[in-house]
């Protein structure tokens, strides 16, 4: 039959078995399958299987964002150290499921007595009761802050995916941009050329050299700017999917998409970034273990360290001593009202924490909405609005040069600003599709609407591919060129940036060279041309208005009611190629006439030409 002693020390020993037993391993894997599996059910997949092979096969390819996502995953060092919170989390799991290590204690005592048979001895061993006590209380706790730590993983990887969706974007505008500002430098670089020859022959005045070079070397500095802006856009990426600098011969997948037909309603957005923000999930699950921390620490303030154990001695006349043992810190001078505020103080930022992250949660959702909407509306307008007019401009002052109302400069003019029209855009489309990933992020789920096929993606190069027009024909988008038509300065003349602008019905004809020595002529003086053989139907004797001064580089003519089909260099001109079935009305194309044209039988007289003039012989009234 036990005693008591024996029965106490037995029953120890079978809850001691018992919780053993039922103690927590090491967590699988550290819960990552957890972690993908919730990222996945939020449109966000994480690799698995042979990465490395997975890898090589997206590189291989052109980049695309869910591609350049892959990777990042994949390789990105944060992700391994955001990883790493798991294993802190699954040891603090595996502990908390584990009383300490019992204690053994030993001891021989020598006695002075001479009567004594031996020494002392004293053996025992003893273990927490109190761990004993609260192991599942605390395998809870533990269980909580491994689930927190998950969603907080699964968190930083959905943050990385938005980051590299939003480089990825970044680069591809600036790419494009990049390829914009290369025309606009261009035909910016022609225009200047075409002035230095205009002022070697004397056209214009030094102002107007000094003001085209001018441009031209703005427009270099802006594609040196776009071009830094590409390149320090594609390193970011390189960075975020984590490739060395060495690596960066991958490519890009097209350009930018259109931005998309309908867009998500912001109720929605708002509930589905309350169902499904990870890190507003593993801030509540955070809160709600504290709070279960902070009950049991307030209960159980006054329950000291208690330990438990078995007792053995050997008294020096040589009897023996065996029994259980019990030692408990008595709450006398520490009631553990420390342990208790700490425990309140940490739930109180537990909480803080938690409504921060709603708080964020609702106006960055309202916010990166109301951005997304801008963004779009503001691509909108420069499609159906700024863009149409800018090519209705370039069209016009195509017909214009055709006619020799305006001269090369105009034209080149109006073709920059068609170009910046396409930055704009372009610029508007990136900033869209940026503000969308940053909506993701708000989310913390891919955008219902994401599920839309892009109808159409923007390219700069396809941008600048001249466009057909009814009637005329000579007017394309990005670029003129002006085939058979020669002008002053410009023999040989490379014009990059003008091409595509067909001038047709101006084959043929031919504005000479002025002679080397009357190139020395003022350059503020427009010049002028004589048409000798012209009759007048009105003798009026007094000089007219004067007219706006006609564009140095095109001297303005009044040829209307002449007879052109004799003028040197007009050949073939008489059908106007290209004019024909168009219902030109002289409102519509107006005629600039120089105030000093010399008309033989004209009562006044102009001042004599200071520039080349053109004789133009043959015209009949």
């Amino acid at each position: 039959m036990l005693t008591k002693p024996q029965a106490v020390a037995r029953c120890a020993s079978a809850l001691l078995v018992t919780t053993l037993v039922g103690c927590a391993s090491l967590p699988q894997d550290w819960g990552r399958a957890d972690v993908a599996a919730a990222t996945a059910a939020r449109g966000r997949p994480l690799p698995s299987g042979d990465t490395q092979s997975l890898s090589q096969q997206l590189l291989s390819q052109p980049l695309t964002p869910d591609s350049a996502i892959t990777l990042a995953l994949i390789h990105n060092p944060a992700v391994r150290e955001t990883a790493a919170r798991l294993g802190f989390a699954a040891a603090d799991v595996y502990d908390a499921a584990r009383i300490a290590n019992p204690v053994f204690t030993a001891s021989r005592l020598v006695s002075t007595d001479p009567a004594a048979v031996s020494a002392q001895i004293g053996l025992g061993i003893a273990f927490s009761f109190t761990d004993l006590l609260f192991i599942h209380a605390r395998s809870r706790f533990a269980e909580a802050r491994l689930e927190a730590a998950k969603l907080e993983v699964g968190s930083a990887a959905m943050g990385l995916a938005s980051d590299v969706e939003t480089a990825w974007y970044r680069l591809a505008g600036a790419e494009q941009t990049a390829t914009l500002r290369g025309r606009v430098s261009d035909a910016a670089e022609a225009s200047a050329t075409l002035a230095q020859r205009y002022f070697d022959a004397g056209n214009i005045n030094k102002r107007e050299l000094a003001a085209e070079r001018a441009a031209a070397a703005q427009a270099q500095l802006d594609l040196l700017s776009a071009q830094a802006d590409a390149q320090a856009a594609r390193s970011a990426l390189n960075r975020l999917m984590g490739l060395p600098a060495s690596q960066t011969s991958w490519t890009m997948a097209g350009g930018l998409p259109a931005p998309l037909g309908n867009e998500d309603s912001l109720d929605d957005l708002q509930k589905l970034a309350t169902d499904c923000r990870l890190d507003i999930a593993a801030a509540r699950k955070n809160a709600e273990a504290i709070a279960s921390a902070y009950g049991l620490e307030r209960n159980t303030r006054l329950l000291g360290p208690i330990e438990v154990g078995f007792g053995y001695e050997k008294e020096t006349d040589g009897s023996r001593l065996r029994g259980p043992t019990l030692s408990w810190a008595l709450p006398i001078f520490n009631w553990g009202s420390g342990r208790v505020a700490r425990a309140k103080a940490e739930l109180d930022q537990a909480e803080a924490t938690l409504s921060a992250r709603e708080l964020d949660a609702s106006n960055y959702v309202q916010a990166a909405h109301a951005a997304v909407l801008a963004a779009k509306t503001l691509a909108e307008r420069y499609r159906t609005q700024l863009i149409p007019q800018r090519e209705a401009v370039v069209e016009q002052a195509g017909r214009e040069l055709n006619f020799m109302l305006i001269g090369a400069f105009e034209v080149i003019q109006v073709k920059q600003q068609e170009y910046d029209a396409y930055a704009g855009y372009l610029k508007a489309v990136r900033d869209y599709w940026i503000a969308r990933a940053e909506l993701t992020r708000a989310v913390g789920h891919k955008l219902p609407s994401s599920d839309q096929a892009a109808t159409t993606v923007l390219d700069a190069q396809q941008l600048t591919v001249p466009k057909s027009t009814d009637g005329m024909g000579h007017m394309g988008h990005m670029g003129h060129s002006m085939k058979g038509m020669q002008m002053p300065g410009m023999e040989g003349m490379d014009m990059k940036g003008m091409e595509g602008m067909d001038m047709s019905g101006m084959e043929g004809m031919e504005m000479s060279q002025p002679d080397g020595d009357k190139a020395e002529a003022k350059p503020e003086v427009a010049p002028k041309a004589g048409h000798s053989g012209h009759s007048t139907t009105k003798s009026s004797g007094t000089r007219k208005p004067p007219a706006k001064k006609a564009t140095p580089s095109m001297p303005s003519m009044d040829h209307s009611g002449h007879d052109m089909s004799g003028m040197k260099g007009m050949e073939g001109m008489e059908g106007m190629e290209g004019m024909e079935g168009m219902d030109m009305p002289a409102e519509e194309m107006p005629i600039k006439q120089s105030p000093e044209l010399d008309h033989e039988g004209d009562s006044s007289k102009s001042a004599p030409a200071k520039t080349p003039t053109s004789d133009h012989e043959g015209h009949s009234p």
